[in-house]
């Protein structure tokens, strides 16, 4: 009976300690080692500008999902977005975050208290103070904001409200960033309203002209697409959408994958005067709930009219949620083993058989 006992304490604190390794590895531990494979860009000249690209985070709403477990996986999403922010802002320390649409994930249906709360939460996750070593300092970041189907509607031809629009503007753009240090301008293109901002034409040329836009431009074509490149004569473009990393060169119909761990370079003033091409960086998903194994940030940096990108890769937590899972069931079936083990009947019939021989040898 000791050598049982034993083996059950010696079973019970290897549970406990497989499953505290198992919270130690999937909430702390995974970031370090997904932060180890980032690369960094040094920047070699005064005029150096850092982006941060966040695509798709699509906080998630009410509506949607409405089971049991809604509010943790809300919880859930919330502090992975915002863990995962965090540190691509102290590593990167860039100059200005431009978030590119599909900011909720029911913004084009929310009521008004909803869309408030949704707000909240996300200005929660995304504060607007830099972060050196994980700690708050007092200087503000330059945004860009641009609104996705999500947020305003118009996926699939869906209608598009002035509220929806207004709502969004009020909430997200009203003190968004145009130019940027006399050096950068900021495009901001809207697809699904077949529309964008160009309030300065007359000095665009004095400035490396950014476009951002939600859903992709050059793989598209189309009456947008032509207007764009002869009104806005866009240096760049970041876009989303797709959840997708990759890279196009217009006029070429070729689609570069990009999901190395590694830095791409770009000259842009080539590209334009001399190849004559056009070149727009897709930026993939932030969020594991889009249902992509590799997810990330974007992150670029600008030294005149050189480009350097990158894309820091996030860890899957669809993983760890499934390997919490796992791991519960096995500990749920090796409880009931136990039990079952501990009170069968036949361990019952041979200790009464064991007492009976005992009284009998007493009776002799």
């Amino acid at each position: 009976m000791a050598s049982v006992r034993l083996v059950n304490r010696l079973f019970c604190r290897g549970i406990i300690v497989v499953t505290l390794f198992l919270i130690f590895f999937s909430e702390v531990l995974i970031y370090y080692i997904a932060q180890s494979s980032w690369k960094s860009i040094d920047c070699k000249l005064e005029n150096c500008t850092r982006l941060l690209l966040i695509a798709d985070p699509q906080i998630l709403g009410n509506a949607y999902d409405q089971s049991p477990h809604s509010a943790l996986a809300r919880y859930d999403l919330d502090r992975y977005l915002k863990k995962t922010f965090e540190r691509a802002v102290s590593f990167t320390q860039p100059h200005i975050l431009v978030f590119l649409g599909d900011l909720l994930d029911e913004g084009n249906i929310a009521t008004a208290q909803e869309y408030k709360q949704y707000v909240q939460r996300f200005k929660r996750i995304y504060k607007n103070k830099r972060l050196t070593n994980f700690r708050m300092i007092s200087a503000y970041f330059q945004r860009v904001h641009v609104p996705g189907d999500n947020d305003i509607g118009g996926d699939d031809g869906d209608y598009i409200s002035n509220s929806n629009q207004r709502r969004f503007e009020n909430e997200f753009m009203s003190e968004d960033l145009f130019d940027y240090d006399n050096h950068l301008r900021f495009f901001k293109i809207n697809r699904m309203l077949l529309d964008y901002t160009n309030p300065d034409k007359e000095h665009n040329a004095e400035r490396l002209r950014i476009g951002v836009s939600h859903a992709p431009l050059l793989i598209g074509g189309g009456p947008l697409l032509r207007a764009v490149i002869n009104d806005l004569d866009p240096h760049i473009l970041f876009t989303g959408h797709w959840h997708e990393s990759r890279i196009f060169v217009y006029p070429s119909i070729k689609a570069i994958q990009f999901y190395e761990n590694d830095v791409r370079h770009f000259d842009l003033k080539a590209l334009k005067e001399t190849e004559h091409s056009y070149l727009e960086i897709m930026v993939p998903t932030c969020s594991y709930r889009m249902g992509k194994f590799k997810i990330g940030i974007g992150y670029a940096v600008l030294e005149n009219y050189n480009l350097s990108y990158t894309v820091l890769w996030q860890p899957n937590r669809f993983i760890f949620l499934f390997s919490y899972l796992f791991w519960g069931l096995f500990v749920l079936c090796s409880a009931i083993v136990y039990k079952m083990m501990t009170r069968c009947p036949f361990r019952v019939a041979k200790r009464q058989s064991q007492y009976s021989r005992v009284s009998t040898n007493h009776n002799f």
